[in-house]
């Protein structure tokens, strides 16, 4: 098992270090959806009460518009694929909004000529958040590059646990 997780690893390192790499950065705007009594627990008191038909409500699924800010690597692999890592900052408005860390890592495949299909796990943790700071989830979307180094992108964030559930991204992004 460690020689095939040796092997793996420096497959890895080879390939990425093989491989042409630049530089971005991203923005744009979000909504989401997230569970704010999870990350804010502790600020407002409301353990044994939340959740009581007497406080009128039994969820506390929140949903909000934001806007996230980054950096990212791109990665040339093989033929079509690219790799691109990402660490983004998300900031979600609202009653219990939250500020989050989002780290997901992309496999990108070009379909035709300047269009992406990506997808990938990503980590998010709620800077601001009490409890559940962490949310692993999923990302699937497309991108366009308009120019060679400007692109849009259009991405769903599939949450997997914690306080994250879904959100969709649309922004702009330009490779250095």
């Amino acid at each position: 098992m460690k020689k095939v997780l040796f092997t793996a690893v420096v497959l890895f390192a080879f390939t990425i270090s093989n491989a042409q790499m630049k530089f971005g950065v991203k923005a744009g705007l979000l909504t989401s959806s997230y569970d704010g009594y999870r990350l804010h627990r502790d600020d407002n008191n409301l353990d044994g009460y939340y959740n009581t038909p007497y406080f009128g409500r039994l969820s506390s699924t929140e949903s909000s518009v934001g806007v996230y800010a980054g950096g990212l690597l791109e990665f040339d692999l093989v033929d079509q694929f690219k790799l691109q890592p990402e660490l983004t900052l998300s900031y979600v408005s609202g009653t219990w909004g939250y500020i989050a860390a989002n780290v997901p890592v992309l496999v990108k495949y070009s379909f035709f000529d300047k269009f992406y299909a990506q997808a990938g796990p990503a980590l998010n943790f709620a800077i601001d958040g009490d409890d559940d700071q962490f949310s692993p989830s999923f990302d699937v979307g497309a991108s366009y590059d308009i120019m060679e180094n400007f692109y849009v992108e259009v991405r769903g964030d599939i949450g997997l646990g914690g306080y994250l559930g879904t959100s969709v991204n649309a922004g702009v992004g330009y490779r250095l």
